[in-house]
């Protein structure tokens, strides 16, 4: 039997250990729901800088890229959709591809309504046409509301990824600490109702014919060739 050199040996330890990794990453996650009829799945995991759960919604959809970023960019009928979402406004856009919002979350009585102000930046692979809009929250803009409670700590991004046969991948992942007293049991709701209601809001809105039909200079469609 042919011994291994020890740079063989090396080289599987480390691929072993990469592996062990990328398992490890994966299994952090747990499947918390499951809809197979609208091709839904939301997972949490515990993040380890806060006791507060990271969620990702998962889902495909027949649309086009274009649709799914003209209607996230849609913020006056942003509250049609995005759960528990009351309003949303631009406050700045510097470019095609970053926009600065306010964002009103609602909350039910006698929990106090959230709001916070959210930096977002767009990015699309020239390869794979895999759109990213990365977001996190701003507290260097302007002074929390009286009324409600400033969302201080959040980042998440949504994703599109173009499948075969016009399908395209979802993933809508956020971290967030609501502040203020919350109770457990509507924390526990928010990280599995929010992303499983706002997909499916998103799976209906897209196909309406104002996003179907809209063209962005920002972002590019899959040619069907490439499929």
């Amino acid at each position: 039997m042919q011994r291994m050199t020890a740079w063989q040996c090396g080289l599987i330890l480390i691929l072993s250990l990469l592996m062990s990794g990328v398992s490890a990453q994966t299994q952090n996650w747990s499947l918390e729901k499951q809809d197979d009829d609208n091709r839904i799945r939301v997972y949490t995991r515990i993040n380890s800088d806060s006791p507060l759960k990271e969620f990702r919604g998962v889902m495909q959809v027949q649309s086009s890229l274009t649709a799914l970023v003209a209607l996230i960019e849609d913020h006056h009928h942003a509250a049609e959709w995005i759960h528990q979402c009351r309003a949303i406004d631009i406050i700045e856009r510097p470019g095609a591809e970053e926009i600065m919002f306010y964002m009103v979350t609602g909350a039910p009585w006698p929990v106090k309504d959230r709001d916070s102000v959210v930096h977002s930046l767009l990015q699309q692979d020239p390869d794979t046409h895999t759109v990213r809009i990365d977001m996190a929250v701003r507290n260097d803009v302007f002074p929390p509301n009286e009324d409600m409670i400033r969302i201080t700590d959040m980042q998440g991004f949504w994703q599109f990824r173009p499948l075969a046969a016009g399908w395209v991948e979802v993933t809508y992942q956020v971290h967030a600490d609501p502040g203020g007293g919350i109770p457990g049991w509507l924390i526990n709701s928010l990280v599995v109702d929010t992303p499983y209601y706002t997909l499916r809001n998103m799976q209906k809105k897209v196909q309406e014919p104002r996003y179907q039909q809209a063209r962005l200079p920002h972002v590019r469609n899959v040619p069907d060739s490439s499929l």
